[in-house]
């Protein structure tokens, strides 16, 4: 508790972001057995929402989201992939894919 106590309002944010987006690649991880279509997606976007969580458990000692540079890039990288797979699941609903 005191590790809590010792953080600012915006470290205590990215904490609470942290664990917001590690439960997300959770959940896809538990849906993962009942899914037919898109493991593929779902993985990905696991692996993504797990490494922006970490993201932002960095961000928590660097206090700035594009500082380090190697932070920015991960951050960048889960963005992009989240767009990324969203686009691909859309085109694979609507059948062009």
């Amino acid at each position: 508790m005191s590790f809590i106590q010792s953080l600012d309002l915006d470290q205590i944010l990215n904490l609470a972001e942290a664990i917001l987006w590690i439960s997300i690649a959770g959940l896809f991880l538990v849906r993962l057995p009942r899914l037919q279509q898109n493991r593929d997606l779902a993985i990905t976007c696991s692996i993504a929402f797990a490494l922006f969580g970490v993201s932002d458990l960095i961000e928590i000692s660097t206090r700035a989201w594009y500082q380090p540079l190697p932070l920015f890039i991960l951050k960048a990288v889960c963005v992009i992939t989240f767009i990324t797979v969203y686009i691909t699941y859309r085109k694979r609903r609507s059948g062009n894919l």
